[in-house]
């Protein structure tokens, strides 16, 4: 039985288990189900291409070697190659997206001439562990891509899984191939358990950074991210898609690619401001037309998150709490006094009095998009009390999105239906709807009914779902108590994340992209979609 919370007010007989943010208006969901249709076969955890094959030919000598089918034997033969490859990493140094270099680092420094790593992966009683996850980083980020994405299958009988008979074999074999030597080395090193340090020089070419500029694993890789399993055409297609669509901002940029460039300049190609992007064939044209939406999606919950997180402010300033009318009702004065100049009869009349920007990037035009979210986001940490500005531009951020999509909800829900499956799945086509629904209404009302059904009551009922479900996840940041309202804590917008750092990872890694924008080889992609 778990220790009581004492002076907590909390019964002896039940334990709370707390998670912050957790998608606190479970909006950002339609925003994922975009990204991994946009994005399949990769995620925001899997870091290094190589390790695709890598776990390929790793599933490959298992079958070989051992042939096993206890799960419990696969798992020991895969933590301990997981263990070797952090401390190979570690030794060569400079190594990114490795997983386990923390606990390896630890080690290195604290042996002598050799590393005995297999305490560390074999789940002994007490034992320190290089990862948690019962199969390591396999588990935890790459096992599902490799079967998503075709590298890897599991087939009747046993839950151990091989690589397939056609991609996963062939990276299997040219990975093998193209590290020579250490295939055999490093087997025996993580059968062994215990590694010597001199000998992990001669294991380095199996790093992630090694991947030869030419050759079979290469182009294996550039096969598996560009065109893709023939049985998963429509998934690997929008990969393709999306990657080529990459590469071309690259080519635009002429310089190092951050996620939020990306995300902006395929959001601003659908606002005539990326004229790089106007040639697209109609499938790319599609996917650019995606991207674009999915950003939008991801700036609406900002938009809501951002009057949530005014009202946890105002929650915050009265310690006893308040009356659910009276938190609403300050909400909606605070942000009608917030709008000042901008105030209106109703939303109508707000949307047509808004000039959208012709950039909506322009980081001197107030009222773009970019300007709008970052003044939103000045706000965000918990302990930075929620401005006039940041409150004015969650509004008019809502405004503007809608008198950019409102004419494109149609074609939005017909192509991307997990936008618009309803008010349980809340997105961009929801809340425009709802938007259309009441703005001719009084302005002053139509913010009410945003702040109590779009987000506090949302809110409250997320809150409740997680809390039903089976990890029972307590994500309530507002708690009802004798007819008041009291503030548990406090959580500020945030905008997902789309998996286009790995994008970009994956491109660099199989030398598609460079410094400088694509080298030859990534150019020819753009040319040949062209």
């Amino acid at each position: 039985m778990a220790t009581p919370a004492i002076g907590l007010g909390y019964p002896e007989w039940t334990t709370k288990a707390e998670k912050r943010g957790l998608d606190p208006l479970g909006m950002q969901t339609t925003s994922v189900a975009l990204y991994q249709l946009l994005l399949p076969g990769i995620s925001n955890v899997t870091l290094r291409m190589r390790y695709y094959g890598f776990y390929a030919w790793l599933a490959q000598r298992y079958a070989k070697d051992l042939g096993d089918t206890s799960v419990e034997r696969w798992c020991l033969y895969l933590r301990r190659a997981e263990a070797l490859y952090s401390l190979i990493a570690v030794h060569a140094g400079a190594e990114r997206g490795v997983a386990g270099v923390d606990w390896a680092s630890r080690a290195f420094a604290a042996s002598g001439p050799e590393v005995a790593f297999h305490p560390a992966t074999d789940r002994g009683e007490g034992a320190p562990q290089y990862l948690k996850q019962k199969f390591g980083a396999f588990g935890a980020a790459y096992g599902s891509q490799l079967l998503d994405i075709g590298v890897l299958e599991v087939v009747p009988g046993h839950r151990v899984p091989v690589p397939t008979r056609g991609i996963g074999d062939k990276l299997a074999n040219a990975f093998e191939s193209a590290i020579g030597a250490s295939a055999d080395a490093f087997i025996a090193a993580a059968k062994a358990g215990t590694v010597g340090k001199s000998s992990l020089t001669s294991l380095a070419p199996m790093l992630p950074s090694r991947i030869a500029a030419t050759g079979p694993e290469r182009d294996l890789y550039e096969e598996l991210l560009l065109v893709g399993d023939p049985a998963q055409k429509p998934r690997a297609t929008s990969r393709s898609h999306s990657l080529r669509l990459v590469l071309r901002i690259a080519s635009d940029q002429r310089t190092s690619l951050r996620v939020d460039t990306l995300r902006w300049s395929l959001y601003a190609s659908q606002c005539g401001g990326a004229p790089a992007l106007t040639a697209l064939g109609a499938e790319e044209d599609q996917q650019r037309f995606a991207w674009a939406v999915y950003q939008a999606n991801d700036l609406l919950h900002v938009s809501y998150e951002t009057i949530l997180k005014l009202a946890l402010d105002i929650l915050g300033g009265a310690p006893t709490g308040m009356p659910f009318e009276a938190l609403l009702a300050q909400t909606v004065s605070r942000l009608m006094s917030a709008l000042g100049s901008h105030s209106v009869e109703s939303w109508n009349e707000l949307i047509a009095s808004l000039v959208l920007a012709k950039d909506p990037v322009s980081e001197k035009d107030p009222m773009s998009e970019f300007m709008l979210q970052q003044t939103a986001f000045r706000s965000s940490r918990p302990e930075v009390v929620t401005s006039e500005d940041s409150a004015r531009c969650s509004v008019l951020l809502l405004a503007v999105l809608h008198k950019r999509f409102g004419d494109l909800l149609e074609r939005i829900a017909r192509e991307f239906p997990v936008l618009a499956q309803g008010d349980f799945l809340r997105s961009i086509v929801t809340e425009m709807r709802f938007l259309d629904e009441h703005a001719t209404e009084r302005f002053e009302s139509l913010l009410a009914r945003i702040v109590k059904q779009r987000v506090l009551d949302r809110h409250l009922w997320v809150a409740i779902q997680k809390f039903r479900g089976p990890a029972g996840d307590y994500t309530f940041l507002i708690e009802a108590d004798d007819g008041r309202m009291r503030l548990r804590q406090k959580d500020g917008p945030v905008l997902t994340n789309p998996r286009l750092s790995s994008a970009i990872a994956f491109l660099q890694d199989t030398h598609l992209l460079g410094p400088d924008g694509p080298t030859p080889a990534g150019l020819r992609l753009i040319q040949e979609a062209a």
